[in-house]
């Protein structure tokens, strides 16, 4: 029996499904198989302890392992199974086998002994004595697996094998198979690490849960991974590591890969191992084509196909037969990836290059309507990361960073910054990248980290007369100075990022530049101007024809329809931007429009209609990672709370908005704060604090018609004052 039963974690569904299959009477063997040290044995002990409490109709259990017994032979498998006969049986038995007899007589005569009573004998770790194809490696094993088939009084078996028995196909129907591929969840994963070093020498009893998590991941849950972590941490007195110190070469150290790489790696011809190697490069399910397209020039002759179905046969990798791809499991890559030379025709470096090669033929080229039309290109910048070819990744941030941006997905984009950070040394790389960075601070916040990466944008691209750059750049600068109230700086930038985008011929530049133009004469109340400029908008929108340039049309209009008091125009306007947007696939907007609308809304009095689309319209902030834009949606349903008399709702939601507007920097957290502190004055009956935060607030918002209009707090406190001056 394995040890450690008290540890076993989860595996519920799979242990149900075994003993499902046992107490079908069709079935004669079930075979549990996978990588090693997922946790195989375990799991069939687990049943075993399961079947032996009672209730099952299992009368005997005979365990039998490679690894404490020696090889399973038919003696083996005799006198062992002979044990659970009656006492009087027993002489019989051994006469049976002092006999001449043929081994598969004597295992008939056996089974007739041992009767109808169900027994069930379970063959642990028995790839020790088969082929790699799972054929069984002596008679022994052949002739019992024939005997257990079609003797009328067998056992059941429950085999664990790295690979399934090779059975004749006429037999399969009487087999189970269950592929153990995952490795345990992250929390039962964490819990064993600490059950694990129950003393605390490993020091993970107090460990923060963070890591400990990330070491599950990091380990793929794997069962002995994880005990040979606590071992490698325990027992290792003289350099003392930490976890982040084994996790970083676990599966370099002499010690895992002996006891979790394929022993039959060693085995592989030269051929199965680099596609093995390629795959292992990959990390994820790949077609044959792809590995083929990887290899080609780095070994011309190799047959990749016969190499990828040797693998196959030997369940060394995976096949997903609906999508025709291949995968190492992921301790395996692992192992393989750590064990990848650094120089020569297949070192790792040469590898990444290849399969980033391998992604960047396959990219999808715009325009793009969703995350996942980009996908190819996020995996070519993680090989080119990885073969460390860092002025290439700048470039590759730079075709899809803007759209990623856009999508909603800012915090991968400075991810991907962060990654190059200090390893760029060709100029128009540090050129795309910086505004990728600014582009992603623009919308992602905070907003004042992105002023002076872009100012070094500008710069730059003006030193190398990089026009599409500057223009870009220029544009993201702009419309950062309009959030952080600097306006006036805001519109001769925006209005230069207009003519460059013009020049250039990109009418969406153009109207982007355009939009955030006629914003800012509307946070300056130049209606007017503003009003001009999205006329502007209008005549570039019916010239492309462009979804989102209506788009961006309708918004500047709608804004200053708000500041003009046309609440009915606004709220048609916001609502045609909304239906552009989300004709363009542009996530990022909905908010902005969605929150005009609800503003007009509030002037209407409608304020239960209001909350709903000003929920709507924070959740889509949210899901589009502009936190500036959830923030204005915060502070304006807190208004819509209050003009309810809510004041505790209403509270909440300011204070949300504090939040967001932090996340975001720019000049709109004051406002916020002021608010709160005027509901939580109303929830406590202080009418003189409600009046004066009130009156602070709509100072405070001076410069945004994106929030709900000042005068409106204004005249509200005064109505509150007049109120009181009439009570006494």
């Amino acid at each position: 029996m394995s040890y450690g039963l008290e540890m076993f974690k989860d595996r519920h569904e799979e242990r149900e499904q075994i003993l499902n299959w046992l107490a079908d009477p069709a079935t004669r063997m079930i075979t549990v198989f996978g990588r090693r040290g997922i946790g195989k044995s375990s799991l069939a002990a687990k049943v075993i302890e399961t079947l032996a409490n009672g209730g099952s109709g299992y009368h005997g259990i005979v365990n039998l392992s490679t690894r404490t017994g020696g090889a399973i032979t038919v003696e083996r498998i005799f006198f062992t199974c002979a044990e659970l006969a009656d006492p009087e049986q027993k002489e019989a038995l051994d006469a049976v086998w002092g006999s001449f007899r043929e081994p598969r007589e004597k295992l008939i005569s056996l089974f007739e002994v041992l009767g109808e009573r169900l027994n069930i004998i379970l063959l642990d770790n028995i790839e020790d004595q088969l082929s790699d194809d799972g054929q069984p490696a002596g008679p022994d094993l052949e002739v019992f697996f024939d005997v257990v088939f079609r003797a009328s009084r067998g056992p059941r078996l429950l085999v664990t094998s790295q690979v399934p028995v090779a059975l004749d196909p006429a037999l399969r129907r009487m087999e189970a198979r269950l592929h153990l591929r995952e490795g345990l969840p992250v929390a039962e994963s964490v819990a064993l690490l600490r059950e694990l070093d129950r003393g605390g020498d490993a020091g993970l009893l107090d460990a923060p849960i963070a890591d400990l998590e990330l070491a599950a991941r990091r380990l793929h849950g794997v069962p002995r991974a994880l005990e040979l972590t606590v071992g490698a941490l325990a027992d290792d007195d003289l350099t003392l590591p930490t976890l982040d110190d084994v996790l970083k070469d676990f599966t370099a150290r002499g010690n895992v890969v002996d006891q979790l790489a394929h022993a039959r790696y060693r085995r592989l011809d030269e051929e199965a191992r680099m596609t093995m190697d390629v795959l292992a490069v990959f990390g994820i399910p790949v077609t044959r084509q792809a590995v083929e397209w990887v290899i080609r020039p780095l070994a011309p002759g190799m047959d990749a196909a016969r190499a990828l179905s040797q693998l196959a046969h030997v369940y060394m990798v995976s096949v997903d037969r609906p999508t025709r791809e291949f995968v190492l499991h992921p301790l395996d890559a692992d192992i393989a990836y750590s064990a990848l030379p650094t120089t020569g025709a297949f070192s790792r470096r040469v590898l990444e290059r290849r399969v980033a090669a391998w992604f960047e033929h396959e990219r999808t080229l715009p325009p793009w309507r969703a995350v996942a039309d980009v996908g190819n290109h996020r995996l070519a910048f993680e090989h080119r990361l990885r073969a460390e070819d860092y002025d290439a990744c700048a470039f590759i941030l730079d075709d899809i960073g803007e759209f990623l941006t856009l999508q909603g997905s800012s915090r991968e984009v400075i991810g991907m910054h962060f990654a190059l950070q200090g390893h760029l040394n060709d100029d128009a790389a540090i050129l795309a990248d910086l505004i990728c960075y600014g582009m992603a601070r623009q919308l992602g916040g905070p907003h004042e980290e992105a002023v002076e990466p872009l100012q070094q944008a500008v710069a730059l691209a003006e030193r190398l007369g990089d026009l599409p750059h500057l223009g870009r750049a220029l544009f993201s600068l702009g419309d950062v100075l309009r959030y952080l109230r600097r306006l006036r700086e805001a519109i001769s930038i925006l209005a230069r990022a207009a003519d460059v985008a013009a020049q250039l011929g990109e009418p969406e530049h153009q109207a982007h530049s355009l939009l955030c133009l006629s914003l800012s004469h509307t946070y300056l109340e130049e209606l007017p101007e503003a009003l001009a400029v999205a006329d502007q908008l209008g005549r570039l929108a019916d010239e492309t024809g462009e979804a989102l340039i209506r788009a961006r049309a309708r918004d500047a209009s709608s804004a200053a329809y708000i500041v003009l008091g046309r609440w009915d125009e606004a709220y048609r306007t916001a609502g045609e931007a909304v239906a552009a947007y989300e004709e363009a696939s542009v996530p990022e907007a909905l908010g902005y429009a969605r929150n005009v609308q609800g503003i007009a809304l509030l002037a209407q009095k409608r304020i239960d209609d209001a909350v709903e689309l000003l929920n709507r319209a924070k959740d889509d902030s949210a899901g589009a990672e502009t936190p500036r834009a959830e923030g204005l949606c915060f502070y304006n349903l807190a208004w819509a709370y209050w003009m309810s008399g809510n004041y505790d709702a209403a509270r909440t939601a300011a204070h949300s908005a504090v939040e967001a507007f932090r996340r975001a920097g720019g000049a709109d957290i004051d406002a916020s704060e002021q608010l709160a502190v005027a509901a939580a004055a109303m929830a406590d009956g202080d009418r003189p604090g409600a009046q004066a935060a009130l009156t602070a607030a709509a100072t405070a918002a001076q410069g945004n018609t994106d929030l709900v209009p000042g005068q409106w707090l204004l005249t509200e406190a005064a109505a509150m004052r007049t109120a009181a001056q009439d009570e006494q």
